[in-house]
């Protein structure tokens, strides 16, 4: 178990699968599925800046500003105490509360961190209800390190062992070079796709997808806890 700072001292990061959520690790990560809003919301502020935005598009009104992203992503490794007072006191209390876990085939989200820093560097998705289609970004900081294919290959992994699926996909601007590159680095092959795609903004953009497929499969104890308690 690794420890990092919370609002009443150290609070254990998971680094292994149990009670319905997902942990694991990789050669410079440890990803896990939210334990609190908190942690999705620092997830989804590694994403919030122009640069990845380009090629996301999401609604302008759901990002965080330039400088709660900073404050939340701050490389002198700040404790989740003072990361909650860049919000409204009535808006931490919502934060702290548990994140809610998918149902048997909703879309999963990894939070991956630094072990020796606690630092957040990016986030996946993965939705078994959209054909395995998986999602991922870095914080800025940790972007042009090789880290987008570990977390992409990561995140394959992810379906393949902890949510059986066969196969997953991933589909991406054509000039998205970056992208393309780390998906080709993570094993992933050229597949089918839609050759436009409405981004949430509404920019429609040409697509480029891939694949991932596994001979073998598994699941994990974490998801035959969630089947179970959600059935």
């Amino acid at each position: 178990m690794i420890w990092r700072r919370g609002p009443r001292g150290p609070q254990p990061v998971p680094d292994r699968c149990g009670d319905g959520r997902h942990a694991m690790r990789t050669a410079r990560m440890v990803l896990y599925t939210p334990r609190d809003f908190l942690d999705v919301e620092i997830g989804a502020a590694a994403g919030a800046d122009a640069d990845a935005q380009r090629w996301f598009g999401w609604i302008p009104a759901s990002l965080v500003t330039p400088e709660t992203a900073a404050h939340l992503l701050g490389t002198d490794d700040r404790n989740r105490a003072e990361r909650l007072r860049a919000f409204p006191k009535a808006v931490r209390r919502e934060l702290i509360q548990p994140a809610l876990l998918p149902g048997p085939a909703g879309e999963q989200r990894l939070l991956a961190v630094i072990p020796a820093t606690g630092l957040v560097a990016g986030m996946s998705s993965l939705n078994p209800d959209d054909g395995g289609a998986i999602g991922f970004w870095l914080a800025p900081a940790f972007r042009g390190q090789g880290l987008g294919a570990e977390l992409v290959a990561a995140t394959a992994r992810f379906g393949h062992q902890h949510l059986g699926l066969e196969s997953v996909r991933a589909g991406t601007e054509t000039s998205n070079h970056r992208c393309r590159g780390a998906l080709s680095a993570a094993g992933f092959v050229p597949g089918a796709g839609p050759a436009l795609h409405t981004l949430p903004d509404g920019r429609v953009v040409e697509s480029a997808w891939y694949r991932h497929d596994a001979a073998d499969t598994a699941r994990c104890a974490a998801r035959a806890q969630d089947a179970v308690t959600r059935v």
